[in-house]
């Protein structure tokens, strides 16, 4: 049997969307990175085609490149959906909301779903008017990755693989410090205590 070159998982492998920490990029510019994260993810900048209602979910690649994930365009969902989401963080007042999920780059390009449990509420934060960007919580981009948030919701799958002392961390450059596991098993969001 023939190995797989570049060591690539297919899509139906399991361990393709088991959360783990993916190789990165070092950065030597990560503050630039992530700051053009919050301001794509705030629709301050489009990419290329996008019209000026489009809204996007911004996802900074282990590469430290922004990936763009459309979500459904302004009014065309019903209010069945969009209300849950309303009553969980209003829309009446905007919010920087960082993501620190699994972002492993054939996992998000192959199934966004799965390899992010929660996609769809982070769609439709964005959908409602919050910017939302996601990384991996890698140490090298911690600080850079939660600066200017006001909200933090946080892959449960990763939790074991993010450096002792990442609550002090991501708090201390964070707008509000509002910090949230989602639990994979039971998609239960727990609100993490920040001393």
């Amino acid at each position: 049997m023939f190995k797989n070159p570049f060591n690539r998982k297919s899509a139906g492998d399991k361990d393709l969307y088991q959360p783990r920490m993916p190789e990165i990029d070092l950065s030597p510019k990560i503050e630039e990175v992530f700051r053009n994260a919050r301001k794509a993810a705030a629709g301050e900048t489009r990419p290329p085609g996008a019209g000026p209602a489009d809204r996007f979910l911004i996802v900074v690649t282990p590469g430290r490149m922004l990936m763009h994930k459309a979500c459904p365009a302004a009014g065309s969902l019903p209010q069945s959906q969009v209300a849950p989401i309303e009553n969980m963080l209003p829309a009446h007042v905007k919010r920087n909301i960082a993501v620190i999920a699994y972002t492993e780059l054939q996992a998000v390009t192959t199934d966004f779903g799965k390899a992010i449990p929660f996609a769809g509420m982070l769609f439709g934060l964005v959908y409602i008017g919050h910017a939302v960007w996601v990384f991996e919580g890698h140490a090298s981009a911690l600080s850079a990755g939660c600066r200017e948030a006001d909200l933090l919701f946080v892959d449960g799958g990763l939790l074991p693989h993010l450096g002792e002392g990442w609550i002090a961390t991501v708090s201390s450059v964070m707008r509000n410090k509002e910090i949230y596991v989602h639990e994979r098993a039971t998609f239960k969001l727990t609100r993490v205590e920040v001393k």
